[in-house]
């Protein structure tokens, strides 16, 4: 088992205007000029979940993202393609996939395992998987785990993109838990269940249950099959969602709200490409 100690949010919707360079400048002048929006991002959702506190700098940094910084990729694109100059050497360098990584442990000291993982669908399940895996069999005391998406435009050609439908909202957001293996202290206890599940074995799960529960679901569950879940099973919805517009790494932010406002515990289910996982939470 392992346990949330705290939890912070930036999170941003597709009406919103948010400039986050100017609010990362109040907190560290210093690091702005090489850094860029994709990187300011990842430091303030982490400085919002950690803020002055010293965490133990052997602690691992472990990174989620849905689309990476592909903000980066364009700019070194038209600088190739289109002004036909070779790249900026700040841009070429933040290209690398762990550079706002290294950025967010630059900042907070970090000097432990520093983790990357980009991929659609489901990237915060594998992340936590990984980060359960390592906590409980000790190769990690604590990690500070964070998904970042940054909106990209313009908006249709990222929803093909990202296989949604027209009316999809997106957003933007910088997610963090602190996660350890102690329970002293902490806030909830979070678990991935090991099963990735097709529809049928999950409503067999959701028939094993036997409390009533709170649920919450991922972006990329039709709204059709929620109203049948719901219909199904006695389950309570965590409403998150009218907070919040699609990015891959949002629930992170759900997980967030939870600890923030929920009571008891919380099954976030979420699917891609016809499979599902469950994330349980349970408050302490």
């Amino acid at each position: 088992m392992i346990y949330i100690h705290k939890s912070g949010s930036i999170n941003v919707r597709q009406e919103e205007t948010f400039d986050v360079k100017a609010a990362w400048k109040k907190v560290s002048p210093s690091m702005i000029r090489r850094t860029d929006r994709f990187i300011q991002l990842s430091l303030l959702g982490a400085y919002n979940t950690i803020g002055q506190e010293e965490i133990p700098e052997e602690s691992a940094l472990y990174m989620a993202s849905g689309q990476g910084n592909l903000a980066v990729f364009k700019r070194l694109r038209d600088q190739r393609y289109i002004y036909k100059q070779p790249p900026k050497p700040v841009d070429f360098i933040n290209s690398l996939s762990n550079t706002s990584g290294f950025y967010v442990a630059q900042f907070f000291g970090l000097l432990g395992k520093n983790l990357n993982v980009s991929r659609h669908g489901l990237v915060i399940e594998n992340i936590l998987m990984l980060a359960q895996a390592d906590l409980e069999q000790g190769r990690e005391k604590q990690i500070l785990l964070g998904g970042v998406d940054e909106l990209q435009e313009p908006l249709d050609f990222t929803r093909r993109t990202l296989g949604l439908c027209d009316d999809h909202l997106l957003g933007e957001g910088s997610n963090w838990l602190l996660l350890s293996a102690q329970k002293e202290e902490a806030l909830a206890s979070i678990e991935v269940l090991s099963d990735q599940m097709d529809s049928l074995k999950l409503k067999a799960y959701f028939a094993s249950l036997q409390q009533k529960t709170q649920v919450a679901f991922g972006g990329r569950c039709e709204s059709v099959w929620v109203e049948e879940i719901l219909k199904l099973y006695d389950f309570e919805l965590f409403e998150y969602a009218s907070e919040c517009d699609f990015y891959e790494t949002n629930p992170l932010f759900a997980l967030h709200r939870f600890v923030e406002e929920g009571r008891g515990e919380l099954l976030f289910i979420n699917t891609f490409n016809a499979q599902y996982r469950v994330i349980k939470v349970v408050l302490i």
